[in-house]
């Protein structure tokens, strides 16, 4: 199924705008990497940002979405779609599809999200569990595109007292090392 065809389904299936206002700014720093990830939502329309750097170069990446709340399988997700811009020497333009779900359980609970993108088929996908006491959460992240980068990490994030920040250790498992950052997370 194509892109376009994805977007038009998320349409019909909408039941309303998402709510979910919030910030997201997150930097991670490596030996021979660094990513600085932000998103801004507000009434439904969420503005992000990506910036890399890699031994090979890196990009720039920035989008606008459109939110919409539909219920899978009995369990609440929230669908954004739109248009994305992506520099990495010439600029290339294209859109993603981003599904995310929130399921609370006893014990704190489980954030689940994937994107598709079309310029250069990329993807990212994440399972993050998280802990209420203690603020400890654990994440596996996957993502590559069409072009041969393929990357798998895992995550440990702990709370900073009852901020909104986070201080993160992660592995990468492809580039067999660590990488260090902090998150802030609003939402």
């Amino acid at each position: 199924m194509r892109l376009p065809s994805l977007t038009a389904l998320a349409l019909c299936l909408s039941t309303g705008f998402a709510r979910a206002d919030g910030e997201y700014l997150q930097f991670d720093l490596g030996p021979t990497d660094g990513t600085a990830v932000g998103s801004l939502e507000r009434d439904g329309i969420s503005t992000g940002f990506v910036w890399s750097r890699h031994t090979d170069g890196g990009s720039i990446g920035v989008s606008t979405t459109l939110s919409r709340a539909v219920a899978i399988g009995g369990r609440a997700v929230t669908l954004r779609y739109g248009p994305a811009l992506r520099f990495d020497g010439d600029p290339e333009i294209g859109a993603k599809l981003v599904a995310e779900s929130y399921i609370p359980t006893d014990w704190g609970g489980v954030f689940l999200i994937g994107e598709i993108g079309s310029i250069d088929l990329s993807y990212f996908s994440m399972i993050e569990a998280s802990r209420s006491a203690g603020g400890i959460s654990f994440a596996a992240v996957a993502t590559g595109d069409d072009d041969g980068y393929s990357e798998r990490s895992l995550v440990l994030a702990k709370r900073l007292g009852q901020s909104d920040w986070r201080l993160r250790l992660g592995y990468r498992l492809e580039a067999r090392e660590l990488f260090l950052g902090a998150a802030l997370n609003t939402f």
